[in-house]
């Protein structure tokens, strides 16, 4: 009887200290710090850009909108496309909101929250040419993508399209502008950022092409921080939820409501589905 005591005792001791050690060593949250490093595009008008000293778009107003529910602020930097899931794995930035469509491989190095908007591939050309209307008129022009997004991806499926890279989203908008490029094509939100800023008054989105599936932004975050994207996966949830997501998203994005009537069933997500998407290393079935 004492000896089965004693291994009780010892086995809850040892249960105690594993408990511990392992509270120990989980990370410190990121939302206590009171500044959260948020990386960010800074050359997509209406969805996040830098415009002299300040960033600007959908994506920041979202930021800021969550990072205040959780009692923190954001400290925004540039990330190029290529470098978003980096800046994350490496530490260089606790979050990245930057126009990150959620996939599987993604979401097996990074933390997802998400989706804060949902968005089509399509089509932008110059006003002044009428040759493309539809996806098939893509057969023999150039099509510019820049590089680490899903879009290049997509593009390059298409037979008899000649596709064309660039490194940056201004640099396939230039090539554009420029006549180097028939088209750019990556997400429609973005496309019609660039369309309504007065910095690109001769581009135009194509209505009604649409390119590959649905995708969806995700806030990134590291792995281990599963607290944290819970808070952060319940933040969204009241965002979308409330008036607010409609609100900002019609100031930052104008032209998408002016160009489709029924823009919210196409860009805003289901609060349903945040749980089939957040804080998992791969999307439920």
């Amino acid at each position: 009887m004492t000896t089965r005591i004693t291994r009780t005792a010892a086995l809850l001791a040892l249960a105690t200290l594993t408990a511990t050690a392992c509270g120990t060593n989980q990370p410190p949250s990121l939302f206590t710090k009171g500044q959260v490093s948020v990386g960010v595009k800074s050359d997509q008008p209406g969805t996040s850009y830098l415009d002299g000293y300040d960033f600007n778009g959908f994506d920041i107003t979202v930021a800021r909108q969550l990072l205040k529910k959780l009692g923190t602020e954001p400290n925004f930097a540039a990330v190029p496309s290529e470098r978003r899931t980096t800046a994350v794995t490496e530490g260089r930035q606790d979050l990245v909101i930057a126009t990150f469509s959620i996939t599987d491989e993604r979401s097996a190095k990074v933390d997802f929250v998400g989706p804060y908007a949902t968005t089509p591939q399509g089509v932008m050309v110059r006003k002044d040419d009428p040759r493309i209307k539809n996806l098939s008129d893509l057969r023999g022009k150039s099509v510019c993508a820049w590089s680490g997004t899903t879009s290049g991806t997509a593009l390059q499926k298409i037979p008899g399209l000649v596709f064309s890279g660039k490194t940056t989203a201004d640099g396939c908008v230039r090539a554009l502008e420029n006549h180097q490029v028939d088209a750019v094509s990556t997400d429609t939100l973005i496309l019609y950022g660039f369309a309504q800023s007065k910095q690109y008054p001769n581009l135009k989105v194509v209505p009604g092409i649409d390119i590959d599936s649905t995708n969806r932004y995700g806030i990134a975050m590291p792995k281990g921080h599963r607290e944290d994207c819970y808070k952060l996966r319940d933040a969204l949830r009241d965002y979308l939820n409330s008036s607010d997501w409609k609100r900002d998203f019609t100031t930052e994005l104008p032209a998408v409501p002016e160009a489709d009537a029924h823009w919210e069933a196409h860009y805003k997500p289901n609060a349903d589905d945040l749980d089939k998407y957040s804080c998992r290393d791969k999307s439920a079935p």
